[in-house]
């Protein structure tokens, strides 16, 4: 009885650890970011920290068109998530309670890649969307994955900060409690 109980748990524990892991197939065309992966969380060892961030093209959830660039001058806390990450879905909360009252100077936006690494395709996801109850997240879409790719995106949740001048900072994978975000912020 002991080894099925402990065969369970570890199955379970390994299953939840890899929960959030993304696939590298060559259908979700990210098969060459392995060679980008971001084990550590130390900024400085990320290739992007120190650059300027692109100025990226994404859409909200209303189909309008959201750049960097509109941000200018403020700090930007990007959260990368997927609905079927459940780390991700247990965090909706915080980052929406985060950016309804974000430092200041800052913008606290989430980015989905519809279509991409598991995800609903944007249709599907919208539906999911509007059946949850996070209706002031700032959601945009990434839809065809090449701001993932861009940042170096393999797992979610994965945080990105960028500083006022529109330079990278800190990439981070893994889930951050939003006080965590809010220090990194004000020393950004």
């Amino acid at each position: 009885m002991k080894f099925i109980k402990y065969t369970c748990f570890s199955i379970l524990s390994i299953a939840l650890l890899s929960a959030c892991s993304m696939e590298q197939s060559s259908e979700s065309g990210m098969n060459n970011m392995s060679n980008q992966t971001m084990t550590n969380t130390t900024s400085s060892k990320h290739p992007l920290v120190g650059k300027e961030a692109s100025d990226f093209e994404l859409k909200d959830m209303k189909g309008n068109t959201v750049k960097l660039s509109d941000y200018k001058g403020k700090k930007v806390y990007l959260k990368f998530w997927a609905t079927w990450c459940p780390t991700c879905l247990a965090g909706l909360q915080d980052v929406t309670d985060l950016s309804q009252n974000p430092p200041e100077n800052t913008v606290v936006l989430t980015v989905v890649a519809p279509g991409i690494n598991r995800e609903k395709n944007v249709d599907d996801f919208k539906t999911w969307f509007n059946g949850v109850d996070y209706k002031a997240l700032p959601v945009l879409m990434d839809l065809k994955g090449e701001f993932l790719k861009k940042l170096g995106v393999v797992g979610y949740p994965t945080s990105a900060f960028i500083n006022e001048n529109g330079e990278v900072v800190k990439v981070q994978p893994g889930h951050l409690k939003n006080q965590d975000i809010t220090n990194t912020l004000l020393n950004l």
